[in-house]
């Protein structure tokens, strides 16, 4: 008669009269419906962060096919006086955060996604072209924060400084959501370190 070696693993030090110790195929099936659970809600997540950038980079179009350049906001606040000033350059600032609204989508996508692919790794003919594509947060926060001050710089009306301060907003958003699946993937990697921490014990 074989006895199945059983290695002491717990999930959770909060319910100490929860006796059962899992063995290592138990801790394989736990380790793997954790993954598989954290794989599913990041997938979910990360689709409605590319629902909200694809919203707010619509939005941004829309304000460039307009003529008035009035933000907006202006919509759902219709007893608030029109603006008496706008920013220089509107358009070229709406263009510019949708350019950074296409580079917050490509930090959503995971490294292996294809066109995270295509666009770090050009063809050998074109290779020397290949753009350092997502640009990373540090650099996109700094040029999310330039149409908010030149908006306080002119004086501009509050929806208008809430309008331009849309895509830090969403550079905050997307940073939280990395953030989270990034833990949440650190999580499942401890767990997995204790399974073999426990395995060589």
């Amino acid at each position: 008669m074989s006895v199945r070696q059983r290695i002491p693993f717990r999930f959770s030090e909060n319910e100490p009269e929860d006796d059962h110790v899992l063995d290592e195929q138990e801790q394989e099936e736990l380790i793997e419906s954790l993954r598989s659970q954290s794989d599913t809600a990041t997938m979910q997540y990360m689709l409605l962060g590319q629902v909200v950038l694809a919203l707010s980079a619509l939005l941004h179009l829309i304000y460039i096919l307009k003529g008035d350049k009035i933000s907006p906001l202006y919509a759902i606040l219709p007893s608030h006086p029109p603006p008496f000033a706008i920013i220089p350059f509107a358009n070229f600032f709406a263009m510019l955060n949708i350019a950074l609204h296409a580079n917050l989508s490509l930090l959503l996508l995971p490294f292996y996604n294809p066109i995270r692919q295509s666009l770090s790794s050009l063809p050998p003919p074109l290779e020397a072209c290949s753009l350092p594509l997502p640009i990373l947060h540090p650099l996109i926060a700094g040029l999310t924060v330039l149409t908010p001050t030149l908006a306080l710089l002119r004086q501009c009306s509050w929806p208008d400084v809430a309008w331009w301060c849309a895509t830090l907003a969403m550079s905050w958003f997307v940073y939280s959501l990395r953030s989270w699946t990034d833990q949440s993937a650190e999580e499942i990697r401890e767990l997995e370190r204790l399974r073999y921490d426990a395995r060589g014990a």
